[in-house]
């Protein structure tokens, strides 16, 4: 692909490992932003998102107008749901979803009524006021726009769907925010057709996140392969006056656009093990979270769709659509011409997952389905045994051990495999991508961090099992013994009350006794004064 003229306006520095795949884009980014028709139902999944399942607050046979909530967070890491246009639910049930496992999930169904009719919106007012001079005020601005940025169901967009105001809650000692620009995965160009036709948007986004802060500075990463993006941001920058959002060019290396690998080539620091940009002052964001940031405080919309790249060699009008969540597969290939694709890849060759079927419904995190033909990914080739050449260490980014973690991942030996840090993986490929033995070895390293985060999870309810069954047993316990004591308190007062029923009758049977020999005695003396008188 061409590579952009332009010069990073600050240093780049190196990242280890990575590749250089077939980049593949040119399929998809020579034809502008496209629609196409909407699908007969949308399949709304309701985990489509990082975190919690989102609970429906409609019932089937509900009317809904375009950007109405449909589904409310269940707690704070989750996101909210809007219908992605008007209609009417016909469903809420379990369809199979869009995950390597092709297992079934809650969804909720919509049946289009073709109005397209928008909900009342309520975009945020005085967005110059943000970052008003008075402390009360702008935290009083700051926690509405992530109220609005939390309520309109924004997540990050380069694939992850985490909650945004999750990662934009943290206000202390954050010093520059980074624009991920870089889309170094093959086939995937819909962040570079974004910027094309809307790198305004995207830094006013940019902007409204950096009002978020005190004195913070933004850079925009983005990989050399996109000139017409570049030239795009450059010429938005210069329109809105951004002269302080600077542009960091790197060379295209996949894969450049991990949170991690970027930060490392525009700032030259390593997030270390176990933390988090934050950690480090910065804070990062992909150019669709930023567009859709924008669109959400700026007009008041809800997250209800995204720019998707259709492409593959069996896609016969590839380009980048502005798709509504749920919309069926099926629906997206059968809308652009498509006929009989070998397989449908959800995101890139390299971090993506095949479809298990064309029916399910495209989510937040979706940024490219691959529909590609028969012998163009190379997945049907045989793996062999490793051959240890040591050549999946080279290209690891994180400056891990494959070999080694695949070795503990096929074994089952997890303990080891985290003494490797295998939870530092990011699950690029590039891995596989060079093994001469065609080994999967994301796939092990997915099943070992699974299987160790199930793990968890049973230990977790174990404990929380046992600690419930000895909270139980000390109940009981504690019963029994409150239970003894009142016996025995019981059993002591009636002993109590005997002895002083006792006494009260040893004194009672004394007084009758008294006046029992009382009244004898003055029988007697009646009977003596008788007899004396009948004497006389």
């Amino acid at each position: 692909m061409e590579r952009s003229n332009f010069t990073s306006e600050i240093a780049i520095f190196e990242i280890p490992g990575g590749v250089h795949p077939e980049e593949h884009k040119l399929q998809s980014n020579q034809a502008e932003i496209r629609r196409l028709p909407l699908a007969d139902e949308l399949v709304i999944n309701l985990k489509g998102q990082a975190g919690n399942r989102s609970l429906p607050v409609v019932s089937v046979g509900d009317k809904v107008l375009k950007g109405q909530m449909i589904a409310e967070c269940d707690g704070v890491f989750s996101a909210y749901q809007h219908a992605p246009t008007s209609g009417e639910v016909i469903a809420i049930e379990k369809r199979t979803i869009a995950h390597p496992s092709g297992l079934d999930d809650l969804c909720i169904v919509i049946k289009p009524d073709g109005e397209d009719t928008w909900a009342e919106l309520s975009p945020v007012e005085n967005l110059e006021d943000l970052s008003g001079k008075e402390l009360s005020g702008k935290e009083l601005s700051r926690e509405k726009i992530l109220a609005q940025i939390f309520e309109k169901g924004i997540v990050g967009l380069g694939g992850a769907s985490f909650p945004s105001h999750i990662k934009l809650k943290q206000k202390d000692n954050i010093h520059t925010l980074i624009i991920n620009a870089a889309e170094c995965e093959p086939y995937i160009t819909c962040d570079d057709k974004l910027l094309q036709e809307h790198a305004e948007e995207v830094l006013k986004g940019a902007e409204i996140i950096s009002k978020l802060y005190h004195d913070i500075k933004i850079i925009v990463g983005i990989e050399d392969n996109k000139p017409k993006a570049i030239e795009a941001l450059d010429s938005a920058r210069k329109s809105l006056e951004l002269d302080s959002i600077k542009l960091g060019i790197v060379p295209t290396k996949y894969p450049s656009g991990g949170e991690k690998q970027l930060i490392q080539l525009l700032t030259g620091q390593e997030v270390p093990h176990g933390k988090l940009p934050a950690d480090l002052g910065l804070v990062m964001h992909n150019v669709g979270t930023c567009f859709a940031i924008y669109q959400a405080i700026a007009l008041g919309k809800p997250l209800v769709e995204r720019l998707v790249t259709l492409t593959g060699e069996a896609c016969q009008e590839p380009g980048n659509y502005w798709i509504p969540f749920g919309t069926p597969v099926h629906h997206l290939v059968t809308a652009t011409g498509s006929t009989n694709p070998k397989r449908l890849i959800m995101g890139g060759p390299m971090m993506g997952y095949e479809l298990p079927n064309d029916q399910v419904g495209i989510v937040k995190a979706t940024n490219c389905i691959i529909m590609s033909a028969d012998g163009e990914l190379g997945m049907d080739k045989t793996a062999l045994p490793c051959i240890r050449c040591g050549k999946c260490m080279d290209a690891c980014p994180a400056s891990l051990l494959p070999q080694q973690l695949y070795w503990h991942a096929q074994a089952d030996e997890f303990d080891k495999a985290e003494e490797y840090d295998l939870f530092d993986c990011i699950e690029c490929g590039a891995c596989a991508y060079v093994c001469p033995s065609h080994i999967p070895l994301v796939q092990y390293y997915r099943y070992a961090k699974s299987t160790i985060r199930n793990n968890r999870i049973e230990k977790s309810k174990a404990e929380k099992a046992r600690e419930r069954h000895e909270a139980r047993q000390e109940r009981l316990e504690r019963v029994k013994r409150e239970k003894a004591e009142r016996h025995r308190k019981a059993a002591e007062a009636r002993k109590k009350a005997a002895a002083e029923a006792g006494k009260k009758d040893a004194k009672k049977a004394a007084v009758q006794a008294a006046l029992a020999r009382v009244k004898a005695k003055k029988e007697a003396q009646k009977a003596t004064d008788d007899n004396q008188d009948g004497e006389s």
